[in-house]
C-alpha cells in the first residue's frame, strides 16, 4: 500500500512540474523565426486551404512573421505549436 501511495505522489508531481513548463512564456526575438518557418511549423496540422491561403498571404501582408502567425492560428494545432505561434505574434516581427 505505501508503494501505490509513493507511486501517485511521484505521478503527481511530475505531471505538475511538466504542466508548469507549458505556461512559461516564450521569450522570442524577430530573428528565431522568418514566414516560411512558420508555414512548415504548422503544415502538418492545416488543411490544403487553410495552409494555401497562408502561403498567399505572405506577399500582401510583406511577409509578416505575427502575421503568419496570427493567419495560421487554429484550434486544430497542437498546444506546443500554439504556443510558439503565441509568442510570435507577442513579440511583434
Amino acid at each position: 500500500m505505501k508503494n501505490i501511495i509513493a507511486i501517485f505522489i511521484i505521478l503527481f508531481f511530475s505531471v505538475t512540474a511538466s504542466g508548469s513548463e507549458n505556461n512559461r512564456t516564450l521569450n522570442m526575438t524577430c530573428q528565431d523565426y522568418n514566414w516560411s518557418d512558420v508555414e512548415t511549423l504548422v503544415q502538418p496540422y492545416l488543411d490544403n486551404v487553410l495552409f494555401t491561403a497562408l502561403v498567399m498571404q505572405g506577399q500582401s501582408s510583406n511577409y509578416n512573421v505575427s502575421a503568419a502567425a496570427e493567419q495560421a492560428m487554429d484550434k486544430s494545432l497542437p498546444d506546443t505549436i500554439k504556443r510558439i505561434l503565441r509568442a510570435l505574434i507577442k513579440a511583434g516581427c
